[in-house]
C-alpha cells in the first residue's frame, strides 16, 4: 500500500510540474523522427518537428516540418515552418516556407514569408479571411 501512495505522490507531483511549466511559459520540444508514420490527430503545447509522416491533423504551438517528412493535414500553430513537402490547410499566425518547401493546399496566416524557390499551389488567405470569403460566396449565390 505504501509503494501505491507513493506513485500515486508521484504521478501528481509530475502533473503538477508539468502544469507550472505551462504556465510560466515554458515548453516541450517533441520531435517525430523519419522512421516514424502516425495515422491520427496531434495534440502538442509545445514545440514540434516533423521528419515522419503524419495522417492526421496538428494543433501545437510552434511546427517545423522537415526536409523529408509526408504529411496529410490540417495543421493549427502559432508559428509554421515548412522545409519538405505539404499537402493539406496550415492556420497559423506566422507561415514560412523555405527554399525547399513544396506546398499543395491552403494558408491562413497573419505573416507569411516565402523564400526564394519555395513551390506552393492553393489558396493564401487572412486568419478570418475566411469567414469573409464565405459570405462572399453566399451572397453572390444569392443574387445569382
Amino acid at each position: 500500500m505504501m509503494f501505491q501512495s507513493q506513485a500515486a505522490d508521484s504521478s501528481s507531483e509530475k502533473e503538477k510540474k508539468a502544469s507550472s511549466r505551462a504556465k510560466s511559459g515554458q515548453h516541450h520540444h517533441s520531435i517525430i523522427s523519419s522512421d516514424l508514420t502516425i495515422k491520427g490527430n496531434l495534440v502538442c503545447t509545445g514545440d514540434l518537428r516533423i521528419e515522419g509522416r503524419v495522417d492526421g491533423d496538428i494543433t501545437c504551438r510552434t511546427l517545423t516540418l522537415g526536409a523529408q517528412p509526408v504529411i496529410n493535414s490540417k495543421v493549427t500553430a502559432e508559428t509554421v515552418r515548412i522545409c519538405g513537402e505539404f499537402t493539406g490547410e496550415v492556420r497559423a499566425r506566422k507561415v514560412i516556407l523555405t527554399d525547399t518547401a513544396k506546398v499543395k493546399g491552403d494558408i491562413y496566416q497573419d505573416v507569411l514569408q516565402l523564400d526564394k524557390g519555395a513551390a506552393f499551389e492553393g489558396y493564401i488567405g487572412r486568419l478570418g479571411g475566411e469567414t469573409a470569403k464565405s459570405e462572399d460566396e453566399v451572397t453572390a449565390l444569392k443574387s445569382a
